[in-house]
């Protein structure tokens, strides 16, 4: 009896892959990039080192904190006032949502509060 014959190749012999190299041996794309970021990083650590640690615990920052504040208050009140739910926008950060079925919805940028 002849042997079976089979539709589908079963093994290969051989290879058809070639040798890959780098075209340089020095590492060159964004070589540039890294070095001007290594730069930055140096001046910032800098820059931290030379300020004042305390510097956020000062009565100048405790004022900006509290006017931040109280704008933001304000201006939860005037949305109240003009019919949004005075919740802040995540994307836009305005007072501008409304009611959009059991979520809300921002009237300045329609990004919801992460119901679909």
């Amino acid at each position: 009896s002849p042997a079976p014959t089979r539709s589908a190749p079963t093994a290969f012999s051989g290879s058809n892959v070639l040798a890959l190299k780098p075209a340089s041996d020095e590492a060159i794309a964004y070589k540039r990039d890294y070095e001007e970021r290594a730069r930055e990083l140096v001046e910032d650590i800098a820059y931290e080192e030379a300020t004042d640690p305390t510097a956020l615990f000062t009565d100048d920052a405790a004022k900006e904190a509290a006017e931040a504040k109280a704008l933001a208050a304000t201006r939860r009140q005037q949305s109240l006032m003009q019919g949004y739910t005075g919740n802040e926008c995540s994307e836009c950060h305005n007072f501008t949502m409304v009611r959009n079925g059991t979520c809300e919805k921002c009237d300045t940028c329609g990004a919801t509060s992460g119901c679909s």
